[in-house]
């Protein structure tokens, strides 16, 4: 998420959507009072710090930032978002936890009591559900169907970070990822600034549709259904 108190706007950081790349492209425009959380080296130094002073993070929803700005300054404010097609984000969640696993070795020991007690070890990045979700699943339908994917936050609905309780859209501007160049060039015009994006944090280069069992499909239809109505996004 980025605040920007001097050009006023408010950058809400979807899981998967490109979010660290625009943060680290928009950062070079920032200002000092101006604050960003995650992405960049300060941004992932002080978000601890942010959360407890400010109770926001690097992925905070717009109506947690309306919570922080208030309702006054934020209806001021331009703020926006970027989204992506549902089956496409949740796949890039299964790529990045499975590139997280895999570089990170088991010890022995936490080896051992994973084959006695089917627990994996409680730190990062195994104690992350989607993590622990992709390691126990086979393929991509598999992990759309398993129950620890739904409980990670990188697979809730897009929705739900730039709308209110409602449903109802909160944010300015909601660009998306498969057209991320010609809308971050309408950003920048917005804000009247002049910044490079660069690809940052992918998790695969697999661009065809990742295909799902009927099953899957049918589940992912079901938890995204807001999203594919409310982005434009074919659910076929």
């Amino acid at each position: 998420m980025i605040i920007s108190l001097n050009k006023r706007y408010v950058f809400v950081h979807i899981h998967k959507c490109a979010g660290t790349s625009i943060e680290v492209a928009l950062a070079k425009s920032l200002r000092h009072n101006d604050i960003v959380l995650g992405s960049t080296k300060s941004g992932e130094k002080y978000q601890e710090f942010f959360k407890r002073a400010i109770g926001l993070n690097k992925h905070s929803t717009a109506l947690e930032a309306r919570g922080f700005l208030g309702e006054q300054m934020y209806a001021r404010f331009f703020k926006f978002a970027f989204v992506r097609h549902p089956i496409d984000r949740l796949h890039s969640l299964y790529a990045y936890a499975l590139k997280l696993a895999h570089n990170t070795e088991l010890t022995d020991d936490e080896r051992r009591n994973f084959e006695a007690s089917g627990q994996w070890p409680d730190r990062p990045p195994f104690r992350y559900k989607a993590v622990a979700a992709a390691l126990e699943s086979s393929s991509f339908s598999d992990f759309a169907l398993h129950p620890l994917t739904w409980a990670d936050a990188g697979a809730q609905p897009q929705w739900q970070s730039v709308c209110n309780a409602a449903g109802h859209l909160i944010v300015d501007h909601v660009g998306k990822v498969e057209t991320i160049e010609q809308d971050f060039a309408q950003i920048c015009e917005k804000l009247e600034v002049s910044v490079p994006l660069e690809v940052r944090n992918t998790s695969t280069e697999k661009k065809s549709s990742p295909e799902l069992s009927a099953l899957a499909l049918t589940t992912v239809r079901e938890r995204f259904a807001r999203d594919f109505e409310l982005f434009g996004y074919s659910a076929g």
